[in-house]
C-alpha cells in the first residue's frame, strides 16, 4: 500500500524532433516492469508512476529515450529519428519493402541531406551522397542541367536515367521541384530493382517521393537563405607587358617584325578582362513555406517557394539569372476507413531564365574574355565599347557578351496525379492517372551593332519559340499480400500502364525591327517579311505495358524476387514493337540462422545477388522504321508564283528507313552484401557487370545518299565496377551525436561492339577551333568518348635532335625547328599522321567518392558534405590557337626559348607552324581532372534550445552555409568538373573551351517550425 501511495500521475506530449509533429502510438513503459501506456492521436499520454521510475519511450523509426521521473509531473518528449530504423523501409517501383528482405541494390538520400546543400536542383544535392552515381555539372550557369550517369555511361545515345515523381514518369529532369518539398530520393541501380520500369530503365531509375501530410496538429515550416556568390578561381592571364613581350617573341620566331615597340609596351595600361567578366557578389536566395497536418480521415501537405539566383557572368546586365516559383500540394482522404482511400499529388513551377552562351567555340561568352588581348579597355573615352587595331578578328568581349545574349525563357510546368486505392482482405487495387505538362516560351533579340569590321550586325532580328510537352500516364495495379504458416511471406503485384506524350513546337524569325531593343523584340515588330520565317513540328510517342512482380521471403531469412515487364513502343515498327524485360534476385539473411553468433562484432549480414534486363527506347528521331517525307529547310520551289502555277515548296525523303530497329537492352549482374558491425557501422558492398546491347544510334552514311541517315542498333558497351558505402551513427552522450557516411565507387567502361567495319563512331572536328582535327571518339576496346590524339615526347632542343629523329635516313618531322614538339611515331612508319593517333585520355572517372560528416551538440550543429573523382582527364582548350594574337595564361612562361629551357611547352609562334605544334590534337591539351571538393559546409544553432523566449516555436535555427568552399585539383581550368563536351554527341564530355564555372557561395539562413 505504501508503494502505491507514492505514485503520482505524469503526463505529457511526444513529438518528432524533425518536424515537431505529435506521434500517436508511442510505447511508454516503466523500465523493468510490464506497466505502460501509449500516446493518443495527438501524441498525449498519462501514466501513474513512482518518482524513482524510469520511463522508456519507443516507436518504430525513432531512437528510444529513457527519462527518470523524479519530481516532474509533466514530461514532454522529443524523439529523434533513427537512421537505422528509417532504412528499414525502401521505396521500390509501385510500392515499398522492408530493407531487411529487399534483394535490390538501391541508395537512399533523405530530405535533410538534400536541403542542407542549398542546391537549386535536388539532382545537384545528390553529388557525393550515393555510390555508383556520377553527377556532373554541365555549366555553372543558373538553372543549368546536371549530367547523371548510374553505373557508368551505358549508351552512345540517350543516357539519362528515368525520373519518377510520386509515381509519375517525368521528362526533362526534376529541376522544377523545390528540394525542401522532397521527402526522400531512392536510386534503383541494379536490374532487379529497375526491371519493373522495363523500357525506360536501362540507365537506372530515380524515385522521388515528395512530403506527405501526417496525422496531428498543423505544422508550419519556414526555410530561407540569402547569400552572395563569387568565382572560385580565375585564370592567371598575361598582363599587358607580358602579353606584348610574348607577341613580339612569337612574331620574331615566325619571321615577322615585332608587333609592339618598347615605348608602346611601357605606355600600356593593364586590363584583366576577367574583372569585367565576373560579377562577384551575385545574389542567391530562397524562401519556402511548407504546411502539413491531418486527421484520421484526411491528411494534407502544401507548400510554396521562391528561388532566385543571379549568374556570376552576365548578371550585371540581367543576362544570366534564374527565378523559380513553385507550389505543391499532396492530400489523402479516407472515403471508407481501411477500405477506400483517394488522393492527389501535384506540383507546379514557373521559371524564368536568361542565359549567356557558354557551350562550344561559337559565341562562347566566357572564352572571348579569356582570349582577348589586355591592351585595350572595356570602354573608350566616349563610354562606348573599346576596340583595338591589332586585328579585325578581335572584338570587345564585353560588347559581344552584351549584344549576343538578349534572351529569355519562361516555362510553366505541372506534374501530378490522382489516385484511388481500394483494400479488401489481402488485396489492394490502385488506379492512378498522372500528367507531366510543360509549356515554354523563348525569345531572343540581336540588335544592330558594330564592334569591329569582322564582328558586327547590320539588321536587327528576333526569334520566338513556343514548345509544349503533354505527357499522361494511366496505370492500374492489383496487389496481394499474405503470410502462410507464419513464415511464408508473399507479395504479388500485377499491373498495366499506358503512356502517351505529345510534343509540339513552333518558331518564328523576323528581321529589321521597328524598335531596336529587347523589350519590344517580338515578331510583330519585324518589318522585313521577306527575311522572316515560321516553322513548326509535332512528335507523338506512346508506350503500353504489362508488368508483374513476386516478392517472397521465408521467415525473413531466405529471399526471392522475380519481375517481368512487357512493353510496346510507338518508336518501333511492326517487326519489333514489343520487348520483354525479366529479372530475378535472391538473398540470404545469414544473421537469422541459428549458427550465426549472437555476441559477435558482426550484428547482421545479408548476402544478395541479381540478374535482369532493362530497356531503352529513347532517341531523337521519330518514325525511324519508315522513310518519311519532309519539306523543312529544303529551299527548293516549284512553280512561277503566277495564278496558274503557284509557288510550292518541294519535299524529299527525310531519312532512310530501318524497319528492323529494336530495343536497346541493358543486362546486368549484381552481387553484394549488407552488414552492420559493432551495432553502429553499416556496410554495403556491390559488384556489378552491366552490358548494354544494341545501342540506338544514327548510322554514318556518305553524302551522295542525299537524305538523312537511318537509326540502327549500332553497338554494345560494358560497365563493370565495385561500390562500397559506410555509415556510422552514434550518440556519444545525451547531448552529443555524430554521423559519418562515406562511399566510393570504381567503374571500368569499355565499348565491345560497333556495327560498322571500322568499329568506330568518330567525333566531330573543329571542337577547339576551326581546323582542329578529331579529338574524341567511340571505339571498340576503349572507354566511350575517349580522347584520341598524338602522343608527344618532349621538345626538340636543337637541330641535332631533329636530325636524329629519323627512319631509314628520312626525317620523321622534316618541318620541325628547335623548340617544336616531338610527336611520337606510334606505328614507326617514319611519318607523323592520323595513323599515329591513339588514346591519350579518358573523360570518364575511374573512381567517384563522397564523405559526409554531421555533429550535433545541444543546440548546435555542424555538417560538411564532400565529393570527388579520380582517374579522368579533361581537354584544356580555352585558348584559340587559330588566332595568334589571343592572350595566354602565365603557364606560357614555361615555354621553350633556348636549348634546355623547357621540355614541356613548345616555342611561341605567330600563326600555324609547319610542325603543327598546337594545330594537331595531342596530349599537350590533355590534363588530369581529378578533384576533391567541399560541396557544402553548415554551422547552425537552434535558438529554441538556448532561450526560453521562443516557446511558440518548436525550432528556430539560424545557420551559415558555404557552397563549393574549397577544391583540390591539378587541373589548370577554372573548374575541373566539366560535364559538357559537344551538344551534337551525348557521349562527349570533359572538353573545356571556356567553361562557366560553378560559383562559391556564402549564405545565412533560417529554419523555423511552429
Amino acid at each position: 500500500m505504501s508503494i502505491w501511495a507514492q505514485e503520482k500521475e505524469v503526463s505529457g506530449t511526444v513529438i518528432s524532433a524533425d518536424d515537431t509533429m505529435p506521434i500517436p502510438g508511442v510505447s511508454i513503459m516503466v523500465k523493468g516492469t510490464t506497466k505502460g501506456t501509449t500516446t493518443d492521436f495527438d501524441g498525449n499520454y498519462t501514466i501513474s508512476v513512482s518518482p524513482d521510475a524510469v520511463l522508456v519511450f519507443s516507436y518504430l523509426g525513432f531512437k528510444t529515450r529513457e527519462i527518470t521521473v523524479g519530481e516532474q509531473t509533466n514530461i514532454d518528449v522529443s524523439l529523434q529519428t533513427s537512421t537505422a530504423e528509417l532504412d528499414e523501409i525502401v521505396v521500390v517501383g509501385y510500392g515499398t519493402q522492408r530493407k531487411k528482405v529487399s534483394t535490390a541494390a538501391t541508395s537512399l538520400v533523405k530530405s535533410e541531406n538534400l536541403v542542407e546543400t542549398a542546391s537549386i536542383d535536388a539532382t545537384s544535392a545528390l553529388q557525393g551522397q550515393t555510390s555508383g552515381v556520377n553527377i556532373t555539372s554541365t555549366s555553372g550557369q543558373p538553372g543549368a542541367d546536371m549530367s547523371v550517369n548510374i553505373r557508368g555511361v551505358g549508351t552512345a545515345g540517350n543516357n539519362k536515367p528515368l525520373y519518377v515523381v510520386d509515381g509519375v514518369v517525368v521528362n526533362n529532369g526534376i529541376g522544377y521541384l523545390d528540394p525542401a518539398s522532397i521527402d526522400r530520393i531512392d536510386i534503383l541501380k541494379d536490374a532487379s530493382a529497375a526491371a519493373i520500369y522495363g523500357a525506360r530503365a536501362a540507365n537506372g531509375v530515380v524515385l522521388i517521393t515528395t512530403k506527405k501530410g501526417k496525422k496531428g496538429n498543423i505544422n508550419v515550416a519556414l526555410n530561407s537563405y540569402v547569400g552572395f556568390q563569387e568565382v572560385y578561381k580565375e585564370l592567371d592571364l598575361l598582363n599587358t607587358r607580358e602579353y606584348a613581350t610574348i607577341m613580339n617573341e612569337a612574331r620574331v620566331n615566325s619571321g615577322y617584325a615585332p608587333l609592339f615597340s618598347q615605348e608602346e609596351i611601357n605606355g600600356f595600361d593593364n586590363h584583366d578582362w576577367q574583372d569585367d567578366l565576373f560579377n562577384d557578389g551575385a545574389i542567391k536566395q530562397n524562401y519556402s513555406v511548407l504546411i502539413n497536418g491531418g486527421s484520421d480521415k484526411a491528411t494534407y501537405s502544401t507548400g510554396v517557394s521562391y528561388y532566385g539566383q543571379e549568374g556570376i557572368v552576365g548578371s550585371n546586365t540581367d543576362q544570366s539569372d534564374f527565378d523559380r516559383i513553385t507550389f505543391n500540394t499532396n492530400s489523402t482522404y479516407n472515403v471508407i476507413d481501411d477500405i477506400l482511400k483517394i488522393g492527389e499529388n501535384f506540383s507546379f513551377a514557373n521559371t524564368k531564365r536568361n542565359g549567356v552562351s557558354d557551350g562550344g567555340i561559337y559565341s562562347n561568352s566566357i572564352r572571348n574574355f579569356l582570349n582577348a588581348p589586355p591592351t585595350f579597355p572595356a570602354y573608350d573615352e566616349n563610354g562606348e565599347f573599346g576596340s583595338t587595331n591589332i586585328s579585325s578578328d578581335i572584338a570587345n568581349p564585353l560588347g559581344m557578351l552584351y549584344y549576343n545574349n538578349f534572351n529569355e525563357t519562361k516555362t510553366n510546368r505541372a506534374v501530378g496525379n490522382l489516385f484511388a486505392e481500394a483494400t479488401y482482405d489481402n488485396f489492394t487495387f490502385r488506379t492512378t492517372f498522372g500528367i507531366d505538362y510543360r509549356s515554354s516560351n523563348y525569345r531572343s533579340f540581336l540588335p544592330i551593332y558594330n564592334l569591329s569590321s569582322a564582328d558586327n550586325n547590320t539588321n536587327s532580328s528576333v526569334t520566338q519559340r513556343h514548345e509544349t510537352n503533354m505527357n499522361w500516364t494511366f496505370e492500374n495495379t492489383i496487389q496481394y499480400k499474405n503470410t502462410f504458416a507464419g513464415v511464408h511471406n508473399i507479395d504479388l503485384l500485377a499491373g498495366i500502364s499506358a503512356r502517351k506524350n505529345v510534343y509540339e513546337f513552333n518558331e518564328g524569325k523576323g528581321t529589321n525591327l521597328t524598335f531596336d531593343d529587347f523589350k519590344h523584340a517580338y515578331l510583330d515588330n519585324a518589318t522585313v517579311r521577306q527575311n522572316s520565317s515560321v516553322f513548326g513540328s509535332r512528335d507523338d510517342y506512346a508506350i503500353y505495358s504489362y508488368f508483374g512482380r513476386l516478392l517472397y521471403d521465408y521467415d525473413s531469412k531466405y529471399l526471392f524476387t522475380a519481375t517481368i515487364r512487357r512493353d510496346g513502343s510507338s518508336n518501333f515498327g511492326q517487326n519489333n514493337p514489343y520487348a520483354y524485360f525479366p529479372s530475378f534476385s535472391v538473398g540470404w539473411n545469414v544473421d537469422r540462422e541459428d549458427f550465426f553468433p549472437k555476441d559477435s562484432f558482426l550484428n547482421t549480414l545479408k548476402l544478395r545477388g541479381s540478374w535482369g534486363q532493362n530497356g531503352n527506347d529513347q532517341f531523337e528521331q521519330a518514325f525511324v522504321y519508315m522513310a518519311t517525307i519532309d519539306s523543312y529547310n529544303k529551299n527548293y520551289h516549284f512553280g512561277t508564283g503566277e495564278d496558274e502555277l503557284p509557288l510550292e515548296l518541294g519535299a524529299s525523303p527525310d531519312i532512310l528507313a530501318n524497319p528492323d530497329i529494336k530495343w536497346e537492352t541493358s543486362e546486368q549482374l549484381d552481387l553484394g552484401f549488407d552488414a552492420r558491425l559493432f551495432d553502429k557501422l553499416k556496410v554495403t558492398f556491390d559488384y556489378y557487370k552491366k552490358t548494354t546491347k544494341d545501342w540506338l544510334v544514327e548510322a554514318p552514311i556518305p553524302l551522295f545518299v542525299g537524305t538523312g541517315a537511318p537509326y540502327i542498333n549500332g553497338g554494345d558497351i560494358e560497365n563493370e565496377g565495385l561500390e562500397l558505402s559506410l555509415g556510422y551513427n552514434t550518440d556519444i552522450t545525451e547531448d552529443l551525436s555524430i554521423s559519418i557516411n562515406g562511399n566510393i565507387s570504381y567503374n571500368k567502361n569499355e565499348v565491345v561492339r560497333i556495327a560498322n567495319s571500322e568499329g568506330i563512331i568518330r567525333g566531330e572536328t573543329g571542337l577547339l577551333f576551326q581546323g582542329m582535327d578529331e579529338l574524341n571518339r567511340v571505339e571498340v576496346g576503349q572507354p566511350i568518348g575517349y580522347f584520341y590524339g598524338l602522343k608527344t615526347d618532349g621538345i626538340f632542343q636543337n637541330q641535332e635532335e631533329i636530325d636524329q629523329y629519323s627512319k631509314d635516313g628520312q626525317l620523321i618531322q622534316p618541318n620541325a625547328k628547335p623548340g617544336d614538339v616531338r610527336f611520337v611515331d606510334l606505328n614507326r612508319d617514319g611519318t607523323i599522321d592520323q595513323v599515329d593517333k591513339t588514346k591519350i585520355g579518358d573523360p570518364n572517372p575511374d573512381i567517384n567518392y563522397g564523405f559526409n560528416f554531421t555533429l550535433n551538440y545541444k543546440a548546435f550543429d555542424f555538417s560538411v558534405y564532400t565529393y570527388g573523382v579520380a582517374g579522368n582527364q579533361n581537354v584544356y582548350g580555352v585558348r584559340d590557337y587559330s588566332r595568334p594574337f589571343f592572350n595566354y595564361t602565365t603557364d606560357i612562361f614555361n615555354r621553350w626559348t633556348t636549348e634546355g629551357s623547357s621540355n614541356r611547352l613548345p616555342r611561341v609562334t605567330y600563326g600555324t607552324t609547319e610542325n603543327k605544334n598546337y594545330n594537331s590534337f595531342s596530349d599537350l591539351y590533355v590534363q588530369d581532372a581529378g578533384f576533391f571538393r567541399i560541396k557544402t559546409l553548415n554551422i547552425g544553432a537552434d535558438l529554441v534550445k538556448l532561450t526560453n523566449s521562443l516557446d511558440f516555436f518548436s525550432k528556430f535555427r539560424v545557420y551559415l552555409t558555404a557552397n563549393n568552399l574549397f577544391t583540390i585539383t591539378g587541373y589548370d581550368g577554372m573548374d575541373p568538373e566539366i560535364g559538357f563536351g559537344n551538344s551534337n554527341q551525348s557521349w562527349a564530355k570533359g572538353i573545356d573551351v571556356g567553361y562557366y564555372p560553378q560559383p562559391r557561395t556564402y549564405m545565412i539562413g533560417l529554419n523555423v517550425n511552429f
